[in-house]
């Protein structure tokens, strides 16, 4: 019997937050906020309009989603630095294939090559241990806010000391809740304003079950990457062990799958059109509330250089391993990731500059400034805020280079230390060459010193000449921290008021939920996107050989039944996502997983400093389409029974 329903044998422990915002609350204004745009804590889905949610399809109450201890989303876990979900009673898990990516290409050797063949679990193929892969998911949560603020508070007034002692109160509270196989982490959300302790349980033995062909799990490679239409299977397997007790434990052959209190019945049905859909899982950051001076700076520097960087240091790569089939696999997991991030960055210049983002802000800004002005009650509390924030971020934009450039240099660790050799030394040179650049006033001091002395001391001399200013930059970080814990939650509760219920925090790494519909978009004038796409527009983009190579297996697959042609591949909805999404489940009104998201559209790259129902889609693998590959190109029957999706 599927287990969205049934109740784990251990209650979670989870104070609900508290209304008062001298607490630090996440307060709401009365009436039923709307759900589409945001990434919602589990607390704030009560909150949500469910009259409207049932119109359009929602079958689950919200304690059935979330009810202050567990629900439906106690099935969602983190998966290093993704999202996943348990899909069995088994511990299996499903997640994207990129975010198995590091796991697939460590277990893979030339002549066993797990990234270009696949790999299939059963009865002649054990699982394959992943090192350095754990598996997370919430125990419990509550409210520090105030430990946090009483250590703020008696550090006095210095904004260094007082970030100082934010931290080390922080770290306190994590290692009070932190044992062998349980984590806690303290975050904070809209800006310092509430601060919760949220406690995990971590499986570090977790095991590869099954994976695509890179053809079919990256199929288009980096020229689809963040571009519909999109043909993608991006998802693999795994499995999270424990002791032979049920207790967490690191690997060992006697160890036994995990059994979860909640897993995603696996619907066979799809989604059509229009249809709700809830995303659940980790979104990573987002910058929803910064200033226009802070997105500016963004958008004329930090992305731009990322983008120009990250494309040298690609090409260093693939060089390096040009026609070495022995280099491309060491050196697969180093370039995918770099493409990512440059492409993104790519996309943020370009998303930010086409939705006008400074300017909207700019006048979200004047528009803040007359309502704050308006009333002397509010002129009285808020009157400076907005200027004190400006200040902040002026402050780190005057010196953005600098820093910038510092952080690369300081990064050269590996090289400083001796350890590094070929294409490593190569991209130190490389990151040498733009330190030379820099323009008057934002030079690296210790760095033109250790230049002016030729060198002398190699790498682990310019890691001494850097450290008066990183040290100096450590303060200013902490300084500039201090600052944002008192002007940030003065402008998140100015932010509340203004805003009102449409208000959620920014994405930081916790478990959320967004809402949406299966929708398709205009990416420009006369261009309409559907919300899938088939097998049929996969073999139109059949090449025989590049990021377009469609396996024999599967074209062998489509031969015996032509019908499969017009299998679903993708879907895309307008939900609310980020990066740390990728492997999150998409679900249906019943709750079931009908998808995977893993992308989003290149026109909402930029989504991150702000939702746009017009442009902002998340790219999803449609589940049918996984489960076609696992029964008909390359079976896994164990699997699917195990599933409940023969």
């Amino acid at each position: 019997m599927h287990s969205r329903l049934r109740r784990p044998s251990t209650p979670l422990s989870l104070s609900l937050l508290v209304a008062a915002a001298a607490a630090g609350a996440l307060a709401w204004r009365g009436g039923s906020a709307r759900a589409d745009e945001g990434q919602w804590l589990p607390e704030q889905i009560r909150h949500l309009d469910f009259t409207a949610l049932k119109a359009r399809g929602l079958e689950l109450g919200p304690e059935e989603i979330w009810n202050g201890e567990e629900g439906l989303l106690t099935a969602a876990a983190q998966i290093n630095g993704c999202s996943s979900s348990f899909v069995s009673p088994q511990g299996l898990i499903v997640t994207n294939h990129h975010c198995g990516f590091a796991a697939i290409s460590a277990a893979s050797t030339v002549e066993r090559n797990y990234l270009e063949q696949g790999f299939v679990s059963g009865p002649e193929a054990a699982e394959i241990p992943a090192p350095g892969y754990s598996v997370s998911f919430v125990r419990g949560m509550e409210d520090v806010t105030p430990q946090i603020r009483a250590a703020a508070e008696q550090a006095g007034e210095d904004p260094a000391a007082r970030w100082r002692a934010v931290q080390a109160e922080r770290r306190r509270l994590e290692e009070e809740g932190n044992g062998p196989f349980e984590s806690s982490i303290v975050v904070s959300y809209f800006e310092g304003r509430a601060w919760r302790r949220i406690r995990r349980t971590v499986l570090r033995d977790v095991r590869l079950v099954y994976a695509p062909p890179r053809d079919v799990g990256e199929f288009g490679g980096e020229t689809d990457n963040w571009i519909w239409p999109r043909h993608t299977g991006d998802f693999c397997f795994f499995r999270a062990y424990v002791g032979p007790d049920g207790a967490p434990a690191e690997y060992g052959e006697a160890n036994v799958p995990y059994e979860p209190t909640r897993w995603l019945e696996v619907s066979t049905e799809g989604v059509q059109e229009e249809d709700l859909v809830m995303v659940l899982g980790y979104p990573g950051r987002t910058n929803r509330y910064a200033t226009a001076l802070a997105v500016a700076a963004a958008e004329s520097y930090t992305y731009p250089t990322r983008g120009r960087m990250l494309a040298e240091i690609i090409a260093m790569y693939e060089r390096d391993a040009a026609g070495d089939p022995a280099k491309e696999l060491q050196h697969a997991t180093a370039i995918k990731s770099l493409a990512n991030v440059k492409k993104n960055a790519d996309g943020q210049v370009w998303g930010l500059a086409r939705n006008a983002t400074v300017e909207r802000k700019t006048k979200e800004e004047a528009e803040f400034r007359a309502w704050v002005a308006a009333d002397p009650a509010r002129a009285r509390r808020f009157g400076k805020v907005l200027d004190d924030l400006i200040a902040i971020d002026r402050a780190e934009v005057a010196r953005v280079e600098h820093d910038f450039m510092l952080g690369q240099l300081q990064g050269l660790a590996a090289v400083r230390n001796g350890a590094a050799t070929g294409v490593e030394l190569q991209i130190a040179e490389y990151v040498v060459g733009e330190a030379r650049k820099l323009p008057e006033g934002q030079r690296v001091a210790g760095f033109d010193r250790w230049e002016a002395a030729g060198n002398a001391d190699g790498w682990k001399g310019l890691a001494e000449a850097l450290k008066e200013e990183g040290d100096e930059l450590r303060a200013f970080r902490d300084a500039q921290a201090g600052r944002r814990l008192t002007t940030g939650a003065l402008w998140i509760e100015a932010q509340e008021l203004w805003r009102g219920t449409r208000f959620y925090p920014d994405a930081n790494s916790t478990l959320r939920v967004s809402v949406a519909s299966v929708r398709g978009y205009e990416p420009r004038d006369g261009v309409l996107h559907q919300p899938f796409t088939t097998v049929a527009g996969m073999l139109q983009k059949h090449t025989n050989a590049g990021e377009f190579d469609v396996p024999d297996a599967l074209l062998a697959a489509v031969e015996r039944d032509p019908a499969a042609r017009a299998m679903r591949v993708c879907f895309l909805s307008d939900a609310d996502t980020t990066g740390g999404n990728s492997g999150s489940p998409v679900v249906d009104g019943q709750g079931r997983l009908v998808g995977l998201n893993f992308d989003r559209v290149f026109e909402n790259v930029a989504g991150d400093f702000g939702w746009n129902p017009e442009r902002s889609r998340n790219i999803c693998v449609d589940i049918r389409y996984v489960l076609w590959l696992m029964r008909e190109v390359w079976p896994a029957p164990a699997l699917l029974a195990e599933m409940q999706a023969n």
